[in-house]
C-alpha cells in the first residue's frame, strides 16, 4: 500500500492487489478465512501497510500483485 497513513478496507485491498473480487473477499471474511494480525476481522475493517493479512493461513502481500500486460496492435 502506498502512503504511510492510508487506510483501506480489507475487501478493497484484496481486490486491488488482484487476489479476488470484493464480493469474494467479503465471503472469505464472513467464513473466517481472513485474518489481520492474527485476528478475524469484521466486514469493512480498515487496514494499514503495517498489517499482516493472511487467508487460510497464507501470508498475502502487495508483492503478489498480478502484473498486467497490455498488447497493442
Amino acid at each position: 500500500m502506498s502512503g504511510l497513513k492510508k487506510l483501506t478496507r480489507i475487501n478493497k485491498y484484496l481486490s486491488e492487489i488482484g487476489y479476488c473480487s470484493r464480493r469474494v473477499a467479503d465471503k472469505l471474511i464472513g467464513q473466517g478465512k481472513v485474518t489481520i494480525n492474527g485476528v478475524v476481522p469484521e466486514m469493512g475493517t480498515k487496514i494499514s501497510e503495517k498489517d499482516e493479512i493472511r487467508i487460510n493461513g497464507k501470508l498475502i502481500s502487495e508483492s503478489k500483485k498480478k502484473e498486467k500486460i497490455y498488447i497493442a496492435f
